[in-house]
């Protein structure tokens, strides 16, 4: 029964570290991306609506999700992040870094 249990921890640590290692695909479009797939998507900021758990933006066209307060609205950011359907499909932000015009 240990070694069962072994094996599988071991494994699932395994998977853990492949998927934190994975690189994400960049994006300028959420079409043909599979739900949960790590991207990364790089522009500025065009529309922005804040929610009462967060905010809604969008970039090139994909709709972003973050639990933030920042204002982002006609900024240049790079958000890495996974994609989720939640009504539509949209990225729901790890990370988000300003980048330079």
């Amino acid at each position: 029964m240990r070694k069962i249990s072994l094996i599988v921890s071991i494994l699932g640590i395994s998977i853990l570290l492949i998927y934190l290692f994975t690189k994400p695909i960049e994006i300028n479009s959420l079409k043909e991306i599979k739900i949960g797939t790590l991207v990364n998507v790089k522009g500025q900021v065009s529309e922005e609506k804040e929610l009462s758990f967060g905010k809604t933006f969008k970039i090139n066209n994909v709709s972003i999700f973050c639990k933030c307060q920042q204002n982002y609205q006609g900024e240049n950011v790079e958000v890495t992040g996974i994609v989720e359907d939640y009504y539509e499909l949209r990225v729901k932000v790890m990370k988000i870094k300003f980048i330079s015009k």
